[in-house]
């Protein structure tokens, strides 16, 4: 993207400038569709509309940003955030959560359910707890409609004070860099205004999310300790971390919520104990080289042999070649520490990364026998009989998962390289437009159902499949009859 002067934009103010204009697009498109009578909530958005509007804006947003993908990861933040919202007494919300692959601490909510967490966030938490206390009051802000509430509050709304009001909320997803762009670009008005009630919001947001920490078992001092953690970080940086720029912290309220945890707290508190496995295997993804990943694992196994930091060392070794090694060190955890998931996923994982597929099929065959439920076992099952060339095995378990996750396009890319490989192009041609559907690209959704309708291979029932769902997604656009 280049400015007035024909240069070229910095990356993030370009990507920040094209997401603005996407929001701005998706946000007139659901103007449309806001009512204009009921509660003052409702008088901008009801929960359906604010629900069609987040999935549009969820499909920008993975166009735009880049996101984490490791079913894995995936699968234990929506865990955290299901256990979590099924205390959080907002049936009319369906939600859902992503991590966004950048290193900056951020969280942010978005319309409908949709809550993104920074990698960097995962990174710095130290505790599930805290963790969890952040995704709870992200939470609690969907709950309370803040967003909604902020736009009744202004009396008015548009597509461009929508638009901008979410980019600001996207703003440390990227680079917090990018705000004084925003605000270059005439967008301060805007934001100022967003906080100038993000204030009340953010104490509601403190109280209800800490109340949902508790009902889910976690240890309430996790949401204050957290706050504590990123005011001390920000006393010595020139900039704060982006949560602090859309969620102002001070003293006092740091102060209040320390004190509301003590009154809460409960002599035990819930853990999945998957945090420390899954911050030691983000930290190995996140690595610049695996050498590095390798350096820092090698230490730190050293410094303290926790089985994290061994986890975590035995993930660097296979990321280097040094499968041997990596085996041998995930054997010893299971024999010392169990069958537990990430321990028998990274070794058949392991296997497959080696080339060794038949031993690679037994081990996910056989933690499947334990955890038939598994996600991220499933899938990671279905990528390994793919590369196994077993498209129709790899076909079914691709079609068992999307019974389960029809909303997350990798589901769909899967089964489309299953279907493919099966010799089923038709089925790969839908499962395709489906994954571009989901990313926001709707050009290229739209031209593979117009394949599958001009394919000689193609059933009626797949053609009025691809017809229907053209209709669907593109009014007017697919031919009749």
């Amino acid at each position: 993207m280049l400015n007035r002067n024909g240069s070229q934009l910095p990356r993030p103010v370009s990507i920040l400038l094209t997401l603005a204009l996407a929001l701005m697009s998706a946000a007139a498109a659901a103007q449309n569709r806001l009512p204009t009578m009921g509660d003052p909530a409702n008088s901008v958005m009801t929960p359906n509309s604010e629900a069609q509007f987040g999935a549009e804006l969820m499909r920008e947003v993975r166009r735009r940003l880049p996101l984490v993908s490791d079913p894995e990861i995936v699968d234990y933040v929506e865990d955290l955030g299901r256990r979590l919202t099924s205390h959080a007494e907002t049936p009319e919300f369906s939600y859902h959560f992503f991590v966004v692959d950048a290193p900056g601490i951020n969280a942010f909510a978005m319309p409908g359910g949709y809550v993104g967490i920074n990698a960097g966030l995962i990174l710095a938490a130290d505790t599930e707890s805290q963790l969890a206390g952040v995704m709870a009051h992200e939470i609690a802000h969907v709950g309370q409609r803040h967003m909604a509430r902020q736009m009744a509050a202004a009396q008015r709304i548009n597509a461009q004070t929508i638009a901008l009001v979410l980019a600001g909320l996207l703003l440390g997803a990227q680079d917090p860099e990018a705000g004084s762009a925003a605000v270059m670009s005439g967008v301060a008005g805007a934001r100022e205004q967003q906080l100038a009630y993000s204030r009340d919001h953010e104490n509601e947001a403190d109280r209800v999310g800490m109340q949902i920490l508790v009902n889910a078992g976690f240890d309430p001092r996790g949401m204050g300790e957290f706050f504590e953690r990123l005011m001390r970080a920000s006393r010595y940086q020139d900039r704060p971390p982006p949560f602090l720029s859309t969620h102002p912290l001070t003293q006092q309220r740091v102060a209040e919520a320390n004190a509301r945890a003590e009154r809460l707290a409960q002599s035990e508190s819930f853990n999945t104990g998957l945090f420390e496995l899954m911050r030691a295997k983000l930290r190995v993804i996140n690595a610049e080289t695996p050498a590095v990943a390798l350096e820092h694992f090698e230490q730190a196994a050293s410094d303290q042999a926790s089985s994290a930091n061994r986890y975590g060392l035995a993930l660097a070794l296979g990321e280097s070649g040094d499968y041997e090694r990596a085996e041998q060190l995930l054997n010893e955890l299971i024999d010392a520490d169990g069958e537990r998931i990430p321990y028998l996923l990274a070794r058949a994982e392991l296997a497959r990364t080696a080339g060794r597929l038949q031993p690679a099929r037994e081990h996910f065959e056989d933690a499947l026998s334990l955890y038939p439920d598994s996600y991220a076992l499933r899938f990671r099952y279905a990528q390994a009989l793919v590369g196994a060339g077993a498209g129709m095995d790899a076909m079914q378990q691709a079609d068992r998962l999307l019974r389960e996750h029809e909303e997350r396009p990798s589901v769909h890319r899967l089964k489309a390289e299953a279907a493919d490989l099966a010799g089923e192009s038709v089925e790969a041609k839908l499962a395709m437009a489906q994954y571009y559907r989901l990313l926001g690209d709707l050009r290229s959704a739209v031209s593979q159902l117009r394949q599958v309708r001009d394919s000689p291979y193609a059933s009626d029932i797949q053609r009025s499949r691809a017809q229907a769902l053209e209709e669907d997604w593109a009014p007017g656009a697919a031919p009749q009859g």
